[in-house]
């Protein structure tokens, strides 16, 4: 298992408006990252991800480094090997989907 890094996504929450700051693991994903809405393999979705989903529009700290992104499901076609990626770097994602029936979404932080 490799290091896993952890950005901080900031959301505006779906129901108050007010900005909420989230630490998430993640991946690295075409000219960003990527973060696993798995909720620890629970069978609902995290709030974060219910809030990117109502407002795509985030902001992201990696390390030093802070941009704005579009948070956008990873499409199908890639998400397997994807999924691959990051089990191999994580294995704790493995035993989330092991968990629960629910399709757990990946989240690409696509840079602005």
């Amino acid at each position: 298992m490799g290091w896993i890094d952890v950005v901080l996504v900031e959301t505006i929450g779906r129901k108050t408006g007010k900005k909420r700051t989230v630490p998430i693991a993640c991946y690295p994903y075409k000219d960003s990252v990527v973060v696993s809405a798995s909720n620890s393999g629970s069978d609902k979705n995290p709030a974060w991800y219910l809030n990117m989903r109502a407002n795509p529009e985030v902001a992201v700290r990696l390390g030093q480094e802070q941009f704005n992104a579009i948070a956008e499901v990873v499409p199908d076609e890639e998400r397997e090997a994807l999924w691959k990626q990051i089990v191999n770097n994580n294995k704790h994602q493995g035993e989330y989907l092991e968990k629960t029936d629910r399709k757990i979404p990946l989240v690409w932080l696509r840079r602005v």
